[in-house]
């Protein structure tokens, strides 16, 4: 059996992750999906506040922004700064003031695909960006020899299900690194659409 070297002297076999366990396996493989796509979701992140300092300080500014399906069919659009605030500012009010789910979904119909996919992932900007800030203290103490262990849960915006399991630094240090040994053989997993444009 191959193994993938993680650190010094730890090696993971290569089908330990996902585990088989349905307790685990939808995390796991959510997870994987997060850390193939971490470039990707820290462009996201950092997009926020540089659209907002631009627009403020009247500069010009453009994010290229690409999205691959599960088919690969890839779409793409640039959006300025003014754009991109608009967006935000329109379906915040839409989604405030409509509780209907139903209803939401044929709203979204009638927009642009590429406009609600960047808006979502803004939208859990947050919640990436502490997964990842996860991932760096997980590293960070499990060389120090402290515990250190983080509740991860679906991201309600992509998923309709609820789940949500306790992972220890190095299990998620494992499937990091077993995420970019993936990548590296040219298997990826592209990231989830938002639930709302789910037929």
């Amino acid at each position: 059996m191959n193994n993938i070297q993680v650190f010094d002297h730890h090696s993971i076999e290569m089908n330990k992750y996902p585990r088989n366990d349905l307790k685990y396996r939808i995390n796991d493989i959510v997870l994987i999906t997060f850390f193939m796509n971490i470039e990707q979701l820290k462009k996201i992140i950092a997009l926020y506040e540089e659209v907002y300092k631009h627009y403020n300080e009247c500069k010009e500014y453009y994010f290229y922004f690409e999205f691959l399906f599960e088919s690969n069919e890839k779409i793409k659009k640039t959006y300025s700064a003014k754009e991109i605030i608009n967006l935000i500012k329109n379906i915040d009010f839409i989604i405030s003031t409509e509780r209907n789910n139903e209803n939401l979904k044929k709203y979204f119909k009638r927009l642009p695909i590429l406009d609600i996919i960047l808006y979502f992932y803004l939208k859990n900007r947050l919640y990436f960006n502490e997964l990842f800030q996860d991932l760096e203290k997980a590293k960070n103490a499990y060389f120090q020899g402290k515990n250190y262990s983080i509740k991860f849960y679906l991201p309600n915006d992509f998923y309709s299900y609820k789940q949500s399991n306790h992972y220890d630094a190095l299990e998620l240090f494992e499937i990091y690194t077993y995420s970019q040994f993936l990548l590296k053989n040219k298997i990826k997993k592209n990231l989830p659409l938002p639930k709302y444009l789910s037929d």
